[in-house]
């Protein structure tokens, strides 16, 4: 690893996964590890009306998970997923409610339909003279979400909802690692959330880019994605104030970089992806050959796997590293999508890497080492983690095991 002079080291110290197949690390990691597979038919919208049936959804509830539930009893559904995420990684980062409370913790989340349900009700509401609209107003903007999580914690720090889709968590562990850089905090909660609503399902279904059931990345033959929800959450700290309290640390924050190519609303350009991975691992100071495992975007499209392919060769040449996509298991969770990713990639960099699952014949126009026949035991070093998202918003992390 060649060596750089960045300033504040961030760290990774709390995980809070509200997945599809685990909630909680312990939970998540063990699914991760198994190859579980979430998907089943939707239950939580009506889809009588659409040819595709299947998704991945949160089937425990998070109301017992959340602190004072009462006094965000209103919220939405990705807010309780947001809080319920934020408690799991505090737990995990063993901070105490009390320790921070009044303090300076920044929160930042990601988003892509926020609480989008629940405009209808508003609407209703607004139409009736006779009611106070305020209580049906109030859930409906996705700033909420982050603003939530600040209140729940009692900080004073600042609160930033994320909205560019679906590389919207990376997005927001990005704007962590520089606060944190740049000493506006010492701890920042980050990550996204985003819930099963029927205007996610119907673009999706819309577009023609769902999967009938299994998602299948890199596999020939495959169809599309699978629609899916959760709250993903991460506590980034100081690396010093990490190590004074005696703190778990998972992984360092080594590196990012960010561009949004503006070329199409739905179509990769692998161009600009290579152009951000290699601008990534520029920032973090890691040559390609020190990468020991990619988190891929793998969303189980046809265009999407084949440009990720090719951007990923742009970099690494014939010899990528392993590449696995975890939305095979849990399918697309939009704007938690990448905290999961990056929640997976602190298992790869303490216990190994996790599958590609329903990987029956991977597409031989994508030669990579597509990590498809069971968790591969062996914790690497260095990981990426790719996350991409309509309008060619490209968000790419690297973090490592502490030197």
């Amino acid at each position: 690893m060649m060596n750089a002079d960045k300033g504040r080291r961030v760290v990774v110290t709390g995980l809070g996964p509200v997945s599809p197949i685990g909630i909680g690390k312990a939970a998540f990691f063990q699914a991760l590890k198994a190859g579980v597979n979430g998907t089943a038919p939707l239950c939580k919208i009506d889809t009588d009306r659409f040819e595709r049936k299947y998704g991945c959804e949160v089937k425990a509830p998070v109301g017992p998970l959340i602190p004072n539930f009462a006094a965000f009893a209103h919220a939405g559904a990705a807010s309780h997923f947001a809080l319920a995420a934020t408690e799991l990684a505090l737990a995990d980062a063993g901070i105490e409610r009390a320790a921070i409370r009044g303090q300076r913790v920044n929160c930042y989340f990601g988003t892509t339909y926020g609480e989008s349900d629940r405009i209808d009700s508003m609407v209703t509401a607004m139409a009736d003279p006779q009611s106070d609209p305020q209580p049906s107003v109030d859930p409906v903007f996705a700033s909420e979400i982050s603003r939530d999580v600040l209140r729940s914690i009692g900080s004073t720090g600042e609160s930033l909802t994320i909205g560019n889709a679906c590389s919207a968590s990376n997005t927001a562990l990005i704007f962590g690692y520089e606060a944190i850089q740049a000493g506006d905090c010492d701890i920042a909660v980050c990550g996204g959330s985003d819930a099963v609503y029927k205007a996610t399902f119907a673009t999706f279904h819309r577009l023609g880019s769902m999967t009938d059931k299994d998602c299948t990345p890199f596999n020939t033959g495959r169809k599309g994605v699978l629609t899916a929800e959760g709250g993903s959450a991460l506590v980034l700290e100081d690396y010093e104030r990490a190590l004074r309290r005696g703190a778990p640390i998972y992984g360092e924050v080594l590196g990012f970089s960010m561009n949004c190519d503006a070329d199409h609303m739905v179509r990769l350009n692998h161009q600009r992806v290579g152009e951000c991975l290699q601008a990534a691992l520029a920032k973090a100071a890691v040559a390609p050959a020190e990468v020991g495992y990619i988190c891929a975007h793998g969303t189980g499209t046809v265009a999407n796997d084949s440009n990720e392919y090719q951007a990923i060769e742009a970099v690494f040449g014939a010899s990528p590293p392993p590449v696995s996509s975890i939305k095979s298991m849990m399918g697309h969770s939009m704007g938690a999508a990448a905290g999961f990713g990056a929640i997976a990639c602190m298992l790869a960099l303490s216990e190994g890497l996790p599958p590609t699952i329903n990987v029956t014949e991977q597409d031989p126009h994508i030669p990579l080492d597509v990590v498809a026949q069971g968790f591969r035991a062996g914790k690497v070093d260095v990981v990426v983690n790719n996350a991409f998202a309509f309008g060619g918003n490209n968000s790419i992390l690297v973090f490592g095991n502490l030197k």
